[in-house]
């Protein structure tokens, strides 16, 4: 791993770069537990505050939302500050959002908290996803890029599993296990500050080459950005819009809802594998978007899988959608590099097509009930399926990235 580029005046050795990549996907790690927290804490939400799940979909998409709105200007707030300070303000800010949600007593307050919380965490996305670009070398992206992506979702199969038995198990209320949360929060972000100098940018160094504003513009005029983040809606319309269904689509074939829900939660743990293998390999053949499209095409075939398959085949979908469409979200994230002319783009690169998916996914997480509520569980799989297929044209075009 070479030194992060620079001017000359600022040079970090490879065991100071290696110390901040730790930083940075232990601080990833701790933001997903963040993010997927509230997937065992419904029931107990709901109850506590007397809310039908409507409203609770409504709390659900407030983090959405929050990055839609912030997203652009948070990325030349990112651009300007040290990364040291920009990372440990939005994880202050969400820090602030969890004790807000921890003693809110009514349920108007306790969405507020979430909104603080999504805020600071946009921020912290933003800085993330372009220090990993910039701090390791061009054959190196693809491959951590994946490991930024495996731990943000780690936490997901922990909080899931663990979650719940905290609360039936121990009597722990959800204010409390917030609690441990939000002190996780703290631990991250003093990790941060010993680990990282506030010499560093997310474009390497604080005097790297600044961008002029015709070459920012050219950010927001790039096809493939907006292809590649278009693409996105597709994927994620499927891997987290569909996701709540699919258990219970399983079980209409026969298999019981504790078995499906079993056999489904080895598409993640086979796909936090896949990711990083898949990054290693993008890196050695030095092409990001033939392994996408393949992913794409992929995700697709599982799709049909699962819908004609019986449920005693339900391991081929489990596999399909396992292994190449996890691809997807590290190599759409490296990308950034490739997209802009010079690093210190990259975090509006990043904000552009977040503001893209975040719109996106918010209009299909609210249309994906409906859809399958009139046109059923089967049309809405090929429906998927052919967005899929959409994903891996628009890939195509996305020329400028190898």
């Amino acid at each position: 791993m070479s030194n992060v580029q620079n001017t000359g005046q600022v040079t970090y050795s490879k065991a100071r770069i290696r110390l901040m990549l730790f930083a940075l996907v232990f601080c990833v790690f701790i933001q997903g537990f963040g993010n997927f927290k509230l997937i065992p804490m419904q029931e107990a939400i709901q109850t506590f505050f007397q809310i039908e799940p409507g409203a609770y979909g409504i709390m659900g998409s407030a983090q959405n939302w929050m990055m839609i709105i912030l997203s652009i200007p948070l990325a030349y707030v990112a651009r300007k500050m040290p990364c040291k300070w920009s990372y440990a303000i939005g994880f202050c800010v969400s820090v602030l959002g969890m004790v807000i949600q921890i003693f809110a007593t009514s349920f108007p307050l306790f969405v507020i908290g979430r909104m603080l919380e999504g805020g600071g965490f946009g921020f912290v996305h933003l800085t993330s996803g372009s220090l990993f670009l910039t701090l390791v070398p061009a054959n190196r992206r693809a491959f951590w890029a994946s490991v930024s992506v495996v731990a943000s979702v780690l936490p997901q199969v922990i909080i899931s599993r663990l979650g719940s038995k905290l609360l039936v198990d121990t009597g722990m209320t959800f204010q409390q296990i917030f609690m441990i949360i939000c002190g996780m929060y703290v631990v991250a972000i003093i990790t941060w500050l010993i680990c990282v100098p506030v010499s560093v940018h997310v474009h390497g160094v604080a005097d790297s080459t600044k961008p002029t504003r015709e070459q920012t513009m050219r950010v927001y005029k790039n096809t493939s950005n907006w292809l590649i983040g278009i693409a996105f809606i597709f994927y994620n319309a499927v891997s987290v819009g569909f996701t709540s269904y699919v258990v219970k689509f399983i079980s209409t074939k026969g298999m019981s809802l504790t078995d499906a829900a079993a056999k489904y939660s080895y598409t993640t743990l086979i796909g936090m594998v896949a990711m990083l293998a898949f990054g290693v390999i993008a890196d050695k053949l030095g092409t990001k978007r033939k392994i996408v499209m393949i992913g794409y095409f992929v995700c697709a075939v599982a799709l049909i899988s699962l819908s004609v398959l019986p449920a005693n085949l339900i391991f081929i979908y489990i596999v399909l959608f396992g292994t190449f469409p996890r691809s997807i979200v590290g190599l759409t994230n490296a990308a950034s590099s490739d997209i802009v002319e010079v690093p210190s783009d990259i975090p509006i690169a990043n904000s552009v097509r977040n503001m893209i998916t975040q719109i996106g996914n918010v209009i299909m997480t609210i249309a994906m009930g409906y859809l399958i509520q009139f046109a059923g569980y089967s049309i809405t799989i090929y429906i998927l399926a052919g967005g899929c297929l959409i994903g891996a044209v628009l890939w195509f075009f996305a020329k400028k990235i190898p």
